[in-house]
Order: C-alpha cells, then structure tokens, then sequence
C-alpha cells in the first residue's frame, strides 16, 4: 500500500479524493498538506486532508470569496437561505492561531487597472502591481454587455438562461 507513496510521493488531489482514495489505516501520513486558495475550502472538507498529513500549509487570501453554497445542488424540498452569513473557511480557522505571512507582489494581472479596484479598496494600496507593457492598451477586448433581467434562478437550478443566450449570441457574431 506504501508502493504508491514510493511511486508517486507528491500527489494532487482535491480534499474529497483524499477521503475517497487515501486509506487512513492503510497509508502512512503525507508529510506535508498543502491548501491553495484556501479561503475556498470549508473545515470540514479540510478534515481528511488534516488527518493524514505530519504538517500542513494552508495558503489563501481573506480578501477573496469565502466558501459559498452557490454550486452545491438542492434536492427537491431542501431550501438553502439565501442570507446566510459568509461561510467559514479553513484559512479563517488557521488565522486564528497560526502565523501568517503577506505576500504583496501581484503578479496575475496582465493590466494593472484589473485589480486597481481591489487594491485600493481591499489592500489599501499595499499590493505592488505592474504597469502594463501594452502600447495600446485601450482596445483590450473586454467589454460590459448589459442584459436586461439577467439574473439566475433562485428557485432551483441558479441558472441565469438570458446572460447565457447573450454570451451566445455574442460568440456567434464575433
């Protein structure tokens, strides 16, 4: 059962396939655990990463989404409230008692207005960002499309049908 760990010592799997796959009698403990995005993960979930591994890094931004119910399918009958408070995550729960580190280089965005918003409002100017190296940088090939009554289904299938067949339309036109 160990041969696996010989094979393959690094592995990449969400924390439900760890559950389904990683035998916790059977297999020694992972050495470390690693959590990107983090602030995605509920505690829950987080378990059976948690309990099989020697050490864990858990890696995220608070500024970003929580955990959200957003994606999870309703059976007939269950109502899932619809103000409910922000999820906690496992980065909210490792926040509380373990060191943390800020990381100030923002490297993802190709153009720095992209996260100028959130830099200002949710950082408070402290991420260092590039300029952009476009010479032109003001046809970028994003624009805002506004769609009347675009809104999803909140009675069940969350599906927002008119920015979908918008989208549609766009593609076919372009």
């Amino acid at each position: 059962s160990n041969l696996m760990f010989i094979l393959k010592p690094c592995f990449m799997m969400s924390p439900l396939s760890v559950a389904y796959y990683i035998d916790l009698d059977k297999m020694k403990p992972f050495d470390v655990v690693i959590f990107d995005e983090a602030s995605q993960i509920m505690p829950e979930d987080a378990v059976s990463s948690l309990i099989r591994a020697k050490q864990a890094i858990i890696v995220g931004d608070s500024q970003q989404l929580p955990p959200t119910t957003f994606f999870i399918t309703i059976d007939e009958g269950i109502e899932i409230d619809e103000e409910l408070e922000d999820l906690t995550s496992i980065l909210d729960e490792a926040a509380i008692s373990l060191p943390n580190k800020y990381l100030r280089w923002h490297y993802r965005s190709k153009d720095e207005r992209l996260i100028a918003f959130s830099n200002k409002r949710f950082y408070e100017n402290r991420l260092v960002t590039f300029p952009n190296n476009q010479i032109n940088p003001e046809n970028m090939g994003i624009e805002y499309v506004y769609v009347k009554d675009g809104i999803y289904d909140r009675g069940g299938s969350r599906k927002n049908y008119r920015e979908a067949q918008k989208v549609v339309e766009l593609v076919e036109n372009h």
